[in-house]
């Protein structure tokens, strides 16, 4: 069958322009100039005869061609993706690359890392974990877990659990002349700070919980401040105070009591932890191993 001498450069410029809505955004993908992608979609444009974008001041707008060619081209990229992955893995040994936010890895993944090791010991896992968000096409990772909102363009993101915070100490602060009785007793108590929400404005604080407490006399700017919230729970463990902990990942620490919850009033983190990899690692073995197991992990 004979094929068409297609601009496969263009269209690649094109695919990448029409996700970002953005000349710049692609070119930086694509590790070229704004004005290569300019000329590579006008390109692409004399060959079709229609135009596929229009110009606007604020950016760029989708024709209905364009629309269709986008469409149509991200399921093909995809695929191919898809293909070339498979044959790189044909010859490649079982690893899994796995960048994880530092709090995620110590509270949750890492205790849990042996049961996944045992089901699949034909797997070598490396761990790096960093706050930074990893770019799949120029860092060496397979997949990710991020703390977001899900939508992350190209990359696949599968949902694990919702997250909030509540107040915890240890249990010795319930005992004594100044045991923890209502909100307003706070005030006698060292409070624990977790900054690792500071990029979102819209996150709870200890001020966010106070107020909806209606707690008196309590200032939410003085304690203890940590950048991460597992090292203010495991100063709350050991009776420094009391922390905004974060529920779900402490759940662990509450039920064997080393921390107790405070008061029925949770307030949710506004974000929620994602599993992400790139949509053409969607079918790679251990990929579908890592997602089936956490799945299972967090259904049990």
């Amino acid at each position: 069958m004979n094929r068409k001498n297609y601009p496969l450069n263009a269209l690649r410029a094109f695919e990448a322009a029409a996700r970002h809505l953005s000349f710049v955004a692609a070119a930086e993908e694509l590790s070229v100039t704004p004005a290569a992608i300019s000329h590579q979609i006008k390109k692409l444009e004399d060959f079709l005869g229609v135009p596929l974008f229009r110009r606007r001041t604020r950016g760029l707008v989708l024709v209905e061609a364009g629309q269709l060619l986008a469409k149509e081209l991200h399921a093909v990229f995809v695929n191919l993706d898809q293909a070339m992955e498979h044959v790189m893995e044909a010859d490649k040994g079982g690893s899994l690359a796995l960048t994880v936010a530092p709090t995620f890895a110590a509270m949750w993944l890492i205790p849990r890392l042996q049961k996944f090791y045992s089901q699949h010991p034909e797997i070598d896992v490396l761990i790096s974990t960093s706050l930074g968000l990893v770019d799949f096409q120029r860092d060496d990772f397979d997949a990710a877990i991020r703390l977001g909102h899900g939508n992350w363009p190209g990359l696949e993101a599968i949902k694990l659990f919702d997250e909030s915070v509540i107040p915890m100490c240890s249990p010795r602060l319930l005992e004594g002349p100044n045991a923890i009785k209502t909100p307003s007793d706070l005030r006698k108590h060292v409070l624990l700070h977790n900054h690792s929400m500071d990029f979102d404005p819209d996150a709870p604080t200890w001020q966010t919980w106070l107020d909806a407490s209606g707690a008196k006399d309590v200032d939410a700017s003085r304690g203890m401040h940590f950048s991460l919230p597992d090292h203010g729970l495991q100063a709350a463990i050991d009776g420094a105070g009391v922390v905004l902990g974060w529920r779900f990942l402490s759940a662990n620490d509450v039920q064997a009591g080393r921390v107790v919850e405070l008061f029925d009033l949770e307030i949710p983190l506004g974000s929620t932890f994602y599993l992400v990899y790139p949509e053409a690692h969607s079918r790679r073995p251990n990929i579908v191993a890592l997602r089936n197991w956490m799945l299972a992990e967090l259904s049990a």
